[in-house]
């Protein structure tokens, strides 16, 4: 008896039909994986803003988005750093020592320690800062690392960066802005349930700031069309910012993001200057000292919201309650939802 064999030509054939099978199962993986890392990414914001809450119910207030003394260009500390204890990570905030900077050698490990939660994992599992080039920049002593963080505070619809946050107009204001650190240790100028008058479930809480991802480099100020280089590393320079390592550059090293992110870099008639979501090159953060405190000149720069999910981005409002937003949204409904007493009428159907 004489066992028949594969022809060529059927070999070829199933070949194909495997070729063919296997083209059509990865993209349906790739969605799979993606759903899976989009939703995950929703539950890391959905317990960052059950800690918000927690944090309300603990003080009477939400936390700042950045904590600031009277010089307001070196940040104290970020709002994720009072979050902690609302994050079950009370460990790593009682290493921190909140009654110094956040660059007090006492906080170097704290600050280098990754917390999973704060990562999109559909962009890193890990990441942050290398401050090692950047301490000599400033002539100061920095921690080596800051590990990252891939969500921002939402600062509303202005970079204004001054020492009188509260000169921001209601209309432009977020609900996480800049918080005042007295000498007693208290922060002023923080947001309560009561002062979210455009309602809690109409106003972003926090969104998404992927951090060093190629996809978002920093623009270059003089041409925004191109991407920065930091002439000290020779590297792009990547939008990436820290949980814990906080305060604002200036013109002069503009190749870093923030905790805080925003909607428009004004926010007031007649020129806007919208931020649009998911810009890239991506807007960095850097202070140049309005003096009108609201950002008049223009010079102020505060990042946008971005995410590595294809066409928007996901945010939890001031109600708990997370939500994606399409890249796509009408400009004025996305500056409506950023601000916490600007009195918009807003329409579900813009967004």
């Amino acid at each position: 008896m004489v066992r028949r064999g594969f022809t060529l030509i059927e070999l070829l054939v199933v070949l194909a039909i495997v070729a063919v099978l296997v083209g059509l199962l990865l993209p349906a993986v790739q969605q799979v994986r993606g759903a899976a890392a989009r939703a995950s990414c929703q539950n890391n914001l959905k317990q960052l803003g059950l800690a918000a809450h927690n944090h309300h119910d603990a003080h009477g207030r939400f936390p700042g988005g950045v904590i600031v003394t009277a010089d307001v260009n070196d940040g104290w500390a970020t709002g994720f750093t009072e979050l902690l204890p609302h994050l079950e990570q009370g460990n790593l905030r009682d290493l921190y020592r909140f009654d110094r900077f956040w660059y007090d050698p006492a906080n170097f490990a704290p600050v280098g320690t990754p917390v999973k939660m704060f990562y999109c994992p559909a962009n890193r599992a890990a990441g942050g800062l290398d401050l090692t080039p950047i301490g000599p920049q400033w002539g100061c002593e920095l921690p080596p690392f800051a590990a990252g963080v891939d969500y921002a505070f939402c600062k509303g619809a202005n970079a204004g960066i001054g020492p009188d946050p509260a000169r921001v107009p209601p209309a432009a204001r977020g609900p996480f802005g800049l918080a005042l650190r007295g000498p007693d240790g208290t922060s002023a100028n923080t947001t309560r349930f009561a002062d979210i008058l455009d309602g809690t479930s109409s106003t972003f809480a926090l969104g998404e700031a992927a951090g060093g991802s190629p996809r978002y480099p920093a623009r270059d100020l003089k041409d925004p069309a191109k991407a920065a280089v930091d002439p000290f590393t020779g590297q792009t320079a990547l939008l990436d910012q820290s949980w814990g390592a906080t305060g604002f550059t200036d013109r002069s090293h503009p190749w870093y993001a923030g905790v805080l992110g925003v909607t428009a870099q004004f926010g007031l008639a007649p020129d806007f200057a919208d931020e649009p979501m998911n810009r890239s090159p991506g807007t960095p953060t850097v202070s140049s000292s309005d003096l009108s405190g609201y950002n008049r000149s223009g010079r102020d720069l505060v990042s946008g919201f971005r995410s590595v999910h294809p066409g928007g981005c996901n945010f939890v409002f001031c109600d708990g309650s997370v939500r994606w937003v399409r890249q796509a949204i009408d400009p004025a409904t996305y500056r409506g939802l950023s601000t916490h007493a600007g009195g918009e009428v807003l329409s579900a159907d813009g967004w």
